[in-house]
């Protein structure tokens, strides 16, 4: 295990053994690496924390969650420890893309949520984790928070899934594949073995900007930009901020990361629901979905849908929703109701 050089919490690395993947592929040389913030031997009597980051996320959880982490608050660290990873194919120090063309001529495997999720188990094992307070993550982390959840590796007090469907969508799928169609025309994309730094900043930039217009509504952003032109001349606001948030992912994030946790996203499907709720209530004591009400790429019936589905089988299951103008996004933003739901008991 080795520290790489942070401003916050020590970044470690984990190698993880051998990595069976649900399509029977064996991984190995694979690593993870984490943060660990809070209270360690607090932790031991009262359980760790456990997060999942979205789609462009790291293991630096204050960075997404910042308002909800720190003592006395909803993911409290007088109390708890926190443990966040950067999950198998992102882009900041777990194994991905670029470090696996370095070692292997056939492309980077394909990954589901729940390969993600399996990972975990190496490091809660390295770290001494006995129980879980709490097990949660948003969008893409709230599949593999679901995933988990069937798999958990020790006893998890809640389960907290915000914004993910028990499945991808058809739709949802359609907006990821244009996504990818953005980073696929950009002639720097070269089937993803290109060097650092010459990646497909313009495709990559294209893809933000479309996933942007699916994770915000049209009525915030019409209250926000409307016809307005006042930021760029010639360029309406809205064009100005699409291309504003292209430009700062492309200055933090990999292209072909992105495109191996959107497949990741695709392939996202717990099975057959009645299955994979006995599963999860044999490990988890309370799971609570949460919905966005104004949700454009995963409509909150899709996770009412799921979360009922799990009550019916004995599960304590509880759906929440959250009242927002900002969809999909909302988990990110909304800090009073998430806070008010990772405090439910």
């Amino acid at each position: 295990m080795t520290a790489l050089a942070t401003g916050g919490p020590a970044v470690r690395e984990l190698s993880l053994g051998t990595l069976v993947t649900g399509a029977g592929r064996a991984l190995s040389g694979l690593r993870l690496a984490y943060r660990v913030l809070g209270n360690v031997d607090a932790a031991r009597d009262n359980g760790w924390i456990l997060l999942f980051h979205a789609l462009t996320g790291s293991a630096d959880a204050e960075q997404w969650w910042g308002p909800l982490i720190g003592p006395g608050k909803p993911l409290d660290t007088s109390r708890h420890a926190i443990v966040t990873a950067n999950l198998l194919g992102g882009c900041s120090g777990s194994t991905g893309p670029h470090e696996w063309a370095l070692k292997h001529d056939e492309p980077f495997p394909e990954l589901t949520p729940a390969d993600l999720a399996a990972a975990h188990a190496g490091l809660l094992e390295h770290l001494g984790v006995e129980r879980l307070a709490l097990a949660t993550g948003g969008s893409l982390g709230g599949m593999v928070a679901l995933e988990w959840g069937r798999r958990s590796s020790v006893p998890v007090d809640r389960l907290v899934v915000f914004a993910a469907p028990a499945a991808a969508s058809a739709q949802a799928i359609a907006w990821n594949t244009v996504q990818r169609m953005a980073i696929e025309a950009d002639p720097a994309w070269r089937d993803g073995r290109y060097a650092p730094g010459t990646g497909p900043t313009a495709g990559l930039a294209a893809a933000r900007a479309l996933a942007m217009i699916t994770y915000r509504t049209a009525a915030e952003f019409e209250a926000r930009f409307g016809r307005s032109s006042s930021r760029t001349t010639g360029r309406f606001d809205v064009d100005h901020y699409l291309r504003r948030q292209g430009d700062k992912l492309v200055a933090r994030f990999d292209a072909a990361s992105y495109v191996a946790l959107m497949r990741a996203m695709d392939l996202h499907d717990v099975g057959d629901r009645a299955a994979a709720a006995r599963a999860t209530g044999s490990r988890v004591r309370t799971v609570i979905g949460v919905g966005v009400d104004s949700d454009l790429l995963y409509a909150a019936g899709e996770v009412r849908g799921w979360t009922d589905a799990y009550r019916a089988v004995g599960v304590d299951a509880r759906y929440r929703e959250i009242i927002s103008a900002s969809g999909h996004d909302a988990f990110l933003i909304e800090w009073d109701q998430v806070a008010r739901i990772l405090e439910e008991p």
